[in-house]
């Protein structure tokens, strides 16, 4: 690949999120890792060794580099949107970490100046380039399961208590995850976003309503460790949601999807994992000329090629840019998700039914 076609990046926040992008970054032939940027100085000097990249002393200087054409941006929530508005203004394209922004007045804000700057603006939803997420939505939209009239998010999760104080990889102590006024929300936010997300990649649907809890029941941090929700969608499906931070006897993978169609049910599993796609049919089904029929009345596992989905992230990113498309996930995914997940933080400090709003944004 030409040398002027590849986007290169600078990293903004080098704890351990941005090790498996910093590593998709180099090994792809469509981007690059070309600086590094952190409040800690040795994380971003790690790093920058470690690809060949410049370590910057100041975000100033990274912003000002010629040969970084966009930023991926890895900070405590609520540094995501006022980093993501420097860098736009800066010129940069930004893939920005979820939520993106703690507020739908942000998130707004944000969409507002990457259009007027006509500049790329995407959240790191990396689980859509996952094959079983492809997978799964062409089966959908090609009506497999037919109208989806029931939808069930499970987020069961057992961390350890460490992870409050310097999350799972531990490479830069800090309690921010715990803090309401850093992080915006617990595990709804830090972890069944990347769900709500699948669904509507998956389904196209939104939700219209939102009904629920939430609560802090394990450890004393000011966040969320457990929610429940009901949904209500705009074709009229219901859903529900379950999740949990600290739930004994989690297993790895026990974060997925079930789809409930008139014509059958999907399961979606973990897309941390390589588990294989499942699907029930009421009646038979062909997918096409190339695949063969699937058969009524039985479970089916479908057999899917393994995805790494760091790299399908920053490769769908930069090949967005490269053509002045809206990128996907864009920043417009990540206010839905954020509006979501807001109307069950309202929903239960209100123990009131939330109504959900949308935005149209409209791109130059």
């Amino acid at each position: 690949m030409a040398e002027d076609s590849v986007l290169g990046f600078g990293i903004i926040g080098c704890g351990g999120a941005a090790l498996p992008v910093a590593q998709a970054l180099a090994a792809s032939p469509a981007t690059r890792l070309a600086a590094t940027y952190d409040l800690n100085p040795a994380l971003a000097r790690e790093l920058a060794e470690r690809h060949g990249a410049t370590a910057h002393a100041s975000l100033d200087s990274l912003l000002a580099d010629s040969a970084v054409g966009a930023v991926y941006i890895a900070v405590p929530h609520d540094q995501l949107a006022p980093l993501a508005a420097q860098a736009l203004r800066a010129g940069k394209h930004a893939l920005v970490e979820k939520p993106m922004a703690l507020s739908l007045a942000e998130a707004d804000s944000l969409i507002t100046l990457a259009d007027e700057r006509g500049l790329g603006l995407g959240v790191n939803f990396d689980l859509r380039q996952s094959a079983q997420a492809s997978q799964s939505r062409a089966l959908v939209r090609a009506g497999a399961i037919g109208e989806i009239i029931a939808v069930r998010i499970q987020t069961l999760i057992d961390k350890p208590t460490s992870y409050w104080q310097a999350g799972y990889s531990g490479r830069w102590p800090n309690p921010w995850r715990a803090t309401r006024a850093h992080a915006g929300g617990g595990v709804v936010l830090m972890n069944s976003s990347h769900q709500l997300d699948m669904v509507r990649f998956i389904t196209g649907l939104e939700v219209t309503h939102i009904a629920g809890e939430v609560a802090t029941l394990f450890v004393p941090v000011e966040v969320e460790d457990t929610a429940a929700a009901s949904l209500r969608y705009d074709n009229g499906a219901i859903g529900s949601l379950l999740a949990g931070a600290h739930l004994a006897g989690a297993e790895a993978g026990s974060e997925r999807l079930e789809l409930y169609g008139r014509q059958g049910q999907l399961r979606v599993p973990s897309l941390y994992g390589d588990e294989p796609v499942q699907i029930f049919l009421r009646r038979e089904w062909a997918p096409g000329e190339a695949g063969a029929a699937l058969a009524a009345g039985q479970w089916h596992s479908l057999p899917h090629e393994p995805a790494n989905v760091y790299q399908g992230t920053v490769e769908a990113f930069a090949q967005a840019v490269r053509h002045r498309q809206s990128p996907s996930p864009s920043g417009r995914d990540a206010r839905e998700v954020l509006a979501i997940v807001l109307g069950l933080y309202q929903a239960s400090e209100t123990h009131a039914v939330q109504t959900i709003g949308h935005q149209e944004v409209k791109h130059a």
